[in-house]
């Protein structure tokens, strides 16, 4: 990172960081993470006054004499942590709702429904199937390995895990690219890891599967997740 060299020569760097993984992996000298979405490293547009806050509170960095610092960034910005035009993430509790996991995966898969049948008319091809069951099986396996369960199935459930996972998330990003607005692929990434039910789910299961008694999940649950979310 040009970070640690521009350090090696004497010279004093800050930063700031959108991917909190990413900073704590690379180990810049100084770093200022911040709550906003991709592409918004300052917070929203326009807004000088909150804009200088945050260069502020990274430049205030350089008062850190010995590192590698990051500090969080305490001030979100108003509308800057979910993705214009989206209907995902779910955060209200509708009636009858118990508030698990498993009841908000369902919830926010019945809010996509339209958006993906609109995506498949669109493109008329989609990369979920894999796994050879419909939505409602792919949220019924994953919900029952985040919490820490065997799902009823004659595949190994290593392979049946690793199906469903890429089948949960082609179909949530497949839903989400078919709303209003351009997003880029790593923020759609960016969206599925850090706002949606479903991607919490395969946190979840994978944070289950060292416990888990079978052989084959517990070898597989890595590949569930991006490198930086393990």
């Amino acid at each position: 990172m040009l970070a640690h060299l521009f350090e090696a020569a004497g010279l004093p760097t800050t930063q700031i960081s959108l991917i909190r993984p990413h900073t704590e992996h690379i180990r810049p000298p100084r770093a200022l993470w911040v709550p906003f979405i991709l592409g918004r490293p300052l917070g929203q547009p326009g807004d000088a006054a909150f804009q200088t806050r945050v260069l502020r509170a990274a430049l205030d960095l350089f008062g850190e004499t010995e590192g590698p610092v990051l500090v969080d960034h305490d001030e979100d910005a108003s509308g800057s942590l979910e993705m214009d035009g989206m209907s995902c993430p779910i955060s209200w509790t509708p009636p009858g709702h118990d508030g698990s996991l498993r009841e908000r995966l369902i919830a926010e898969i019945d809010t996509l429904r339209s958006w993906y049948d609109l995506a498949i008319v669109r493109s008329n091809r989609t990369a979920f199937g894999t796994s050879g069951g419909n939505i409602d099986d792919v949220v019924a396996i994953m919900s029952t390995l985040a919490e820490g369960g065997t799902p009823d199935s004659d595949r190994p459930l290593g392979e049946l895990a690793r199906l469903a996972a890429e089948d949960l998330k082609a179909w949530i990003t497949e839903a989400a690219a078919a709303q209003p607005g351009d997003l880029s692929a790593f923020a759609l990434k960016a969206w599925f890891w850090d706002q949606t039910v479903a991607g919490e789910a395969l946190i979840a299961a994978h944070r289950a599967a060292p416990n888990h008694p079978d052989a084959s999940y517990r070898g597989m649950a890595g590949v569930m997740l991006p490198a930086e979310f393990r």
